[in-house]
């Protein structure tokens, strides 16, 4: 048991579980805590199963509570029995018989033996159910919170879901949001295709088909391609076809002012645009940098927010404004019980500010794209009509995981300026 404790340290991923859930610390950085000495096995066992176990989490507390009665584990114990559940409940390829085993051991080497044998109660018993467990339906007219949780959605966003969109629309995105995105490229050239990927349904872009880090891919330190999801690609490609199909074919100037990490910038630059790029964050600049300088280094300038005051109008201006993230819960799981509802209202007053800035950036007859990788009405439509600008809005795109392509959630306007 002590080399399976070595390939799958499930007391680390008990760690980052409590780092995100109590410390309120993004996945990203919890996983960039780990010790550096770790093996490539275990840190991509750490990635999947910390991932998974928030994307599956609500679920996942109700089968526990469900499956323990009236003892609930909770603390350290808790969490462990989370990992052990989304493997037996969600993970491809897993042999319940070994992590019942591999978890019943570690519980027993940390909490002794009582909790060990409460465990492996509990797991069994779980892994006998899996499969019913993954598929369960929602119960039509159940609690509120037993919804949330079969959806494994905080309350308060399941609740605004199914006010704003139907139960029926809210059911099918959390299905889908349970499952692991696909990893989509965008090519440069359409005539460069990789052998390793699949063609998708917007020109130059593809789905990663095989295993393997990115950054050694082949065309990738050339800059041949940038990863970018496919509802993002969709946007890009719509919104430069719209644009160019009334303002001309001829060089047309391109502003993107919530820029970073500088997929959207890229995008335009390929589809040629000439781009300024900048962010409100000041931090993320430097992210911003490292992408342009790999796949476009000549098309995109990158300047800081003051620099911005000696940018005059511009063809087009993009406002992908900071958000709840609500429709990107499936690629960042940890936004699911980081983000809180009285953070709305702030983000609400960013977002109006923002909206105006690019609004003022825009020439007349130029053309603005409000984003926001959010499925919430007051982030998207409801953005502009509080701006006064609804009136100015010829076209919008409502984009989910549940949604053909089924990428990332988005809400997109497309303005003009009289």
């Amino acid at each position: 048991m002590a080399q399976a404790r070595i390939d799958y340290p499930r007391d680390l991923a008990v760690r980052v579980l409590t780092r995100v859930l109590s410390d309120r610390m993004p996945l990203d950085e919890a996983l960039a805590g780990l010790p550096a000495d770790l093996s490539p096995g275990a840190r991509g066992w750490l990635q999947e199963v910390c991932a998974g176990t928030l994307r599956w989490k609500g679920r996942l507390d109700l089968v526990i509570d469900s499956t323990a009665l009236k003892k609930k584990p909770s603390g350290w114990l808790r969490k462990v029995l989370l990992i052990a559940a989304y493997q037996l409940i969600a993970q491809e390829r897993t042999q319940p018989g070994v992590v019942v085993s591999e978890t019943v051991s570690e519980v027993k080497r940390k909490e002794g033996e009582a909790p060990s044998k409460f465990a492996n109660a509990i797991l069994r018993k779980i892994a006998e159910h899996g499969k019913q467990w993954r598929e369960l339906a929602p119960r039509t007219g159940g609690p509120e919170a037993e919804l949330a949780a079969w959806a494994s959605l905080p309350d308060w966003l399941w609740s605004r879901l199914v006010k704003q969109h139907g139960a029926e629309w809210a059911e099918a995105y959390a299905r889908a949001s349970l499952e692991r995105p696909g990893v989509w490229i965008r090519a440069r050239r359409t005539e460069w295709k990789p052998g390793w990927a699949e063609a998708g349904p917007v020109p130059g872009a593809y789905r990663i088909t095989s295993g393997g880090a990115i950054p050694e891919r082949e065309g990738f330190a050339e800059g041949e391609f940038i990863v970018q999801d496919i509802s993002s690609q969709l946007l890009i490609s719509e919104v430069a076809r719209e644009v160019r199909a009334e303002l001309g074919p001829g060089s047309l100037r391109a502003l993107d002012l919530c820029a970073a990490p500088g997929g959207k910038s890229i995008g335009l630059a390929w589809s040629g645009f000439q781009v300024i790029a900048s962010d409100r964050d000041e931090g993320r600049l430097g992210l911003l940098r490292q992408t342009v300088s790999r796949a476009a280094p000549r098309e995109v300038r990158i300047l800081s927010k003051p620099q911005l005051a000696e940018v005059g109008p511009q063809d087009l201006v993009w406002v992908d404004a900071p958000c709840s993230g609500s429709g990107i819960l499936r690629r960042h799981p940890d936004v699911r019980w980081l983000r809180r509802e009285n953070e709305l209202k702030g983000l609400l007053e960013v977002q109006a500010g923002v909206l105006k800035e690019g609004w003022q950036k825009l020439r007349p007859g130029g053309y603005l794209v409000y984003s926001v990788c959010s499925i919430l009405k007051e982030e998207g439509p409801e953005a502009l009509e509080r701006s006064e600008l609804q009136g100015y809005c010829m076209k919008s795109w409502e984009l989910g995981p549940h949604l053909a392509p089924f990428g990332d959630g988005f809400w997109a306007g497309l303005l003009k300026k009289p």
